[in-house]
Parts: structure tokens; sequence; C-alpha cells
């Protein structure tokens, strides 16, 4: 017999045996739903985040009518950098570029190719070149990290 066929057998044993002896059901324990983190919690963990990113250099979230200014910019350098890429993502890289704008400011050729490198197309893996990339960059510093 094959192992996997003796635990079968054991367990189908075991379940008609737990059966037995008992005289009538017992009631099944009340299903408790999971713990939920509450809002303090997660109030305590933004704030952490917020901290650890200021601590990095990495500038706060822009309010939701910056935001839309910001992508309207982007978008009106040309469309191909928004994309159909996820606005939060597009958020995110501009405030990696805003770190990396104020790490070297003295390195201009760095910071362009970390631009082409975040800002990329499906027609344009290696960015849109460093015309495009010093455009994208001014758009970065006017609405996303303007102390830069």
């Amino acid at each position: 017999m094959r192992a996997g066929q003796v635990l079968v057998g054991a367990a189908l044993a075991l379940g008609v045996l737990s059966g037995c002896g008992r005289e009538a059901e017992e009631p099944a324990a009340p299903e408790v739903a999971a713990p939920t983190p509450d809002a303090a919690a997660n109030s305590k963990a933004a704030a952490a985040i917020a901290e650890a990113e200021k601590a990095a250099g990495i500038p706060p979230k822009p309010s939701d009518e910056i935001a839309a200014k910001y992508l309207a910019a982007l978008r009106k350098i040309n469309p191909e950098i928004v994309g159909d890429t996820d606005p939060e993502r597009l958020i995110d890289r501009g405030r990696d570029q805003c770190v990396t704008i104020k790490s070297f400011p003295d390195e201009p050729d760095k910071v362009l190719m970390f631009t082409n490198t975040r800002f990329s197309s499906p027609d344009h893996p290696n960015g849109l070149g460093d015309a495009t990339a010093k455009k994208i960059n001014k758009v970065i510093v006017k609405y996303i990290c303007p102390k830069a």
C-alpha cells in the first residue's frame, strides 16, 4: 500500500470514530472575525512612514489638486509620459526624482539619467531623451518638490 493511501484511510477512520459516542450534536463555536487594525494604529503607521520618508529627503505626497496639475503638466510635455501608468506611481517617481535632484545638484547628467530611467514608455524604454527629461525635472520641481 502506498503512503498516500494509508494517510487517506487513517483520516477517514478518524472522521468516522470522532462521530461515535456523541449523544447530541455540540453547537459549533461562533466564528470570530479576525481583529482589524484600528484607526489609531493606521494613523501611527502612516506617521511613521511619513517620518521615515522625511528623514530620507522624500517630499510628502502632494494634495489632490497639486497632483492633478503635476499629471496635466507631464501630459502636456508628452502624453506618452503618463500613458496608462497609475497616477500614484508617477507621483512616487516624481518624489523619488526629488531626492535625486537634491542629492546630485552638481551632476546634471546623472540627474537626467535617473529621469530617463524613471520616466520611460513602451516605445521609449530608455527614456524620452535629455531634452524631455529636463522638462520633466522642471515640472517635478514646480509641483512635487518646489523647495529643491
